[in-house]
């Protein structure tokens, strides 16, 4: 579950790079877009509802931007409302944007903005720890022809999921794994 449309489209290119055989996107594998972070909370309310009716035992990966707040108070806040239900569930906060989880490649970040030169930024502090930027300024400061949706299609695509700056890319991909594991 994501909040956003362009955490979807991540999610799609990403997952079958993380996923064993077993799992396929849109056969037991399903992502779920929303328009924001109170659409994905109430979303979140009404599904809890009804997943124990499935038929099948259902686990959840909610995706959500820390943008300003607190990241381990949203999480925390998230995780309430899995409280008192069978579902398991993993939050992964990208710290603080989507954009940021890119920024930890910059090789694939040249690859679909090849003006850009982001593989020669790699030795610059700043790009050190891409979750302290503010990653969607960032992006439009490297490039003009930057756009959310087609970033979060093509970058993707040529991200290394073993090497990537982003400690809370990095999360996820250990959230990942953790919820298959369960």
């Amino acid at each position: 579950m994501t909040e956003e449309p362009s955490a979807g489209n991540f999610l799609r290119v990403i997952l079958p790079k993380i996923l064993p055989e077993d799992y396929a996107l849109d056969v037991n594998c399903f992502i779920r877009t929303h328009e924001g972070k109170n659409d994905l909370q109430k979303s979140i309310k009404n599904k809890i509802k009804a997943w124990p009716h499935w038929g099948r035992p259902v686990k959840v990966l909610v995706i959500h931007d820390q943008d300003a707040n607190d990241c381990e108070q949203l999480k925390s806040s998230l995780l309430d409302l899995f409280k008192g239900t069978p579902t398991p569930a993993v939050i992964r906060i990208a710290c603080r944007e989507l954009e940021n989880w890119y920024l930890g490649d910059l090789d694939a970040v040249e690859a679909v903005y090849p003006a850009t030169k982001a593989s020669s930024l790699k030795a610059k502090a700043k790009y050190r720890n891409p979750d302290n930027l503010s990653g969607a300024n960032e992006m439009r400061l490297l490039t003009s022809d930057f756009s959310k949706s087609h970033a979060s299609k093509t970058i993707p695509k040529h991200m290394n999921i073993n090497n990537n700056n982003s400690a809370s890319f990095n999360h996820l991909i250990s959230g990942v794994q953790k919820l298959i594991a369960l």
